[in-house]
């Protein structure tokens, strides 16, 4: 049988005849190599990630942006592993002999190599398989909440080409909850170590017969129209706020005639990623400009949507208010298509990139406002992990609502927002600002089209900026910013309106810490405790008790899961992150929010260590903005020496 290329996009899918492993392969150098594998990557419930790539074999290496389309033997057998022992935990879950899965991948160049084992594997475990190819995994987790009874999703992300990895889920849509996740991992790396297993995973995926891959293979067309579809009727639904498809479409369509009036434009750089989103705008009245559009060939910047990554999205944006188009927002997504980055007009004829924190703060302003005009009266609450900007409390402030902040991780924000639901609290929204990732409690897991949502709502409800500014305590002139000769305005012009604030971008060189060490993490936090309170804060408190006018205070809070530790010291497992909390005790005796120091290392990237500052104000005024500016540079620059030297010295096994 020849190789199978799909339909869609031309990529090759597989080749059914082909047997994965040969006859005579080396076990004891085999074995070898998948034990040295479990040390090369990264394993924790927001996924599986190795660099599958097989440029440099089963060796560690630092070439990470790999494009070879094969995996090494004894990435064959961390990947048949995996799968088989997933089988056995969705029995167990389903309680079926024979369990339906969606496997689906995002346009990594390792991806069909990757499927084409798990296939087979779940093949032999008699498990019923769906294979729509590349879909982007918001798709995935709604398609197969529908229809199946959980998915293996293959992609790493935001990583480098050159990684590649496995999400996995039951039938809720959502990644393995946390305990299950450790459970799952150690299982499966326990058997890794066990040559039996590796010998049974061999005959596991070269007995499989190539017309059972073969018929998977045929329905990939159909599978990927039925995931289309219904991910278009969730989105709708999801956007318009209304569970009733036929009530939904009725609204859609009245805001679509409104937008096309407007004449409004979109741009979507897909980074030859998995999303596939000019369709689906258009059917709201938009006017859709794609910059590389061909799933994986059109991979030209890197696969994490940072703002150096959205200088092509920004040109062209530029470029189309030149052409007298108005334009609202250019977004700029990842490889599987959870997380993006939006550049918008400055309102001069140029572009922003407000960066990812204040996007997600205009999604939640968005939630916060919607939810304020219905007619539920419970209290309003949101969920954000611990490194989502400071802005948040400021906001929470003036427009009354409750932060519940956790350790940074999707499955952390899923179970708090689930939780403060449970308590009765109108939960309308939750997420990581310091990815820029938003879900709500209809599906648990990041979408990018509720950042559609928000934009769509601002254009079409000028009542909801009304209500922003009142609250806000702005008495602005905000008649023509909904105008249609302004409307490519309206983002940046709210923006200005808030209370300013400024954030480290996590995914810049400022916010990423690449140690050539592996730095033992309790003794780290425990070193930064002293260092902190015997030196740094004495600088920092200066610093803001000279530009805030008012009596600082720190506080240590340390987020393991959905616990809040506060207090210097104060932690349990010792794996979350780490934050100190400042606030001043203002002329009026008020306690007021001003920011945060935060550090955390990595769940997805060996050797990266996430760190960065956040500062803001509760005043909108230019004076504000400067004193933010300036508090945020001092204590960020304090704050790298701090980390710096700490590790020097906890390297030399010192305690301070």
């Amino acid at each position: 049988m020849l190789t199978i290329n799909d339909s869609e996009t031309g990529l090759e899918v597989g080749d059914p005849d082909k047997s994965p492993f040969v006859d005579d392969i080396d076990l004891d150098e085999l074995q070898k190599n998948v034990e040295k594998r479990l040390k090369l990557g990264i394993a924790s419930a927001s996924g599986i990630r190795q660099i599958f790539d097989a440029t440099y074999g089963d060796d560690e290496t630092d070439y990470v942006d790999g494009t070879g389309t094969e995996i090494t033997d004894a990435a064959k057998i961390h990947v048949s592993t995996i799968a088989d022992c997933f089988a056995e935990l969705l029995r167990e879950h389903s309680k079926k002999e024979n369990p339906k899965i969606v496997v689906a991948i995002d346009s990594r160049h390792t991806g069909p190599a990757i499927a084409d084992i798990i296939i087979r594997t779940l093949i032999h475990n008699k498990i019923n398989v769906l294979y729509p190819f590349i879909i982007p995994i918001t798709e995935l987790a709604v398609y197969s909440r529908e229809t199946s009874d959980g998915f293996i999703y293959i992609s790493a992300s935001h990583n480098p080409r050159g990684y590649n990895g496995l999400k996995l889920g039951f039938d809720d849509g959502r990644l393995l909850p946390g305990d299950v996740a450790r459970a799952f991992i150690e299982k499966y790396q326990s058997r890794l170590k066990d040559k039996q297993n590796t010998i049974k995973m061999i005959n596991c995926v070269n007995n499989v017969r190539a017309d059972k891959i073969q018929e998977i293979y045929a329905k990939i067309d159909f599978c990927r129209k039925e995931a289309q579809n219904i991910y278009k009727e969730f989105s709708d639904t999801l956007i318009t706020g209304i569970k009733d498809l036929k009530k939904a479409d009725e609204q859609k369509e009245k805001i679509k005639r409104e937008i096309e009036e407007r004449d409004i434009w979109i741009g979507i750089d897909y980074n030859g990623g998995a999303r596939k989103d000019k369709d689906y705008l258009e059917s709201w009245g938009f006017k859709v400009v794609e910059l590389n559009n061909r799933p994986r060939i059109d991979m030209v910047h890197d696969l994490s949507p940072i703002p150096s990554a959205c200088k092509q999205a920004y040109d062209k944006l530029i470029e189309i208010q030149k052409e007298g188009k108005s334009i609202v927002a250019f977004f700029v997504f990842d490889a599987d298509g959870d997380r993006k980055n939006i550049v918008i007009p400055d309102g001069k004829g140029g572009a922003v990139i407000p960066g990812v924190q204040m996007i997600f703060a205009l999604d939640v302003l968005c939630g916060i406002l919607n939810a304020q005009n219905s007619k539920d009266n419970k209290e309003i609450a949101i969920v954000v992990n611990d490194a989502t900007s400071s802005i948040i409390e400021q906001l929470a402030d003036k427009l009354n609502f409750k932060v519940k902040r956790v350790e940074v991780g999707e499955a952390n924000v899923a179970s708090a927002g689930i939780s403060m639901y449970n308590q009765g609290f109108c939960v309308p929204i939750i997420g990581e600002g310091s990815n820029g990732s938003v879900f709500n409690l209809d599906l648990l897991v990041r979408e990018p089209l509720h950042t559609i949502k928000t934009i769509i709502d601002f254009i079409t409800k000028p009542e909801l900026t009304r209500s922003l500014l009142d609250q806000i305590g702005l008495t602005k002139d905000y008649s023509n910013w909904h105008d249609k000769e302004h409307i490519g305005s309206l983002f940046i012009n709210i923006i200005n309106s808030l209370p300013p604030s400024k954030t480290t971008d996590f995914f810049t060189d400022e916010g990423v810490y690449r140690s050539k060490y592996d730095i033992p993490q309790e003794l780290f936090k425990a070193n930064f405790d002293v260092y902190f309170v015997n030196e740094l804060w004495k600088d920092i408190s200066a610093e803001i008790r000279k530009n805030y006018n008012g009596e600082p205070i720190a506080e240590f809070v340390n987020c393991e899961g959905e616990e809040e530790l506060r207090g210097c010291g104060n932690r349990k497992k010792g794996n979350g992150g780490y934050k100190i909390e400042f606030y001043i005790i203002d002329k009026d005796k008020i306690k007021r929010h001003l920011g945060w120091i935060w550090f955390r290392t990595s769940a997805t990237e060996r050797g990266v260590i996430r760190r960065g500052v956040s500062i803001s104000h509760w005043e909108t005024n230019s004076q504000s903005v400067n004193i933010v500016n300036q508090t945020y540079d001092y204590i960020n620059k304090k704050f790298i020496e701090a980390i710096n030297f700490v590790e020097k010295e906890t390297l030399k096994g010192k305690s301070l």
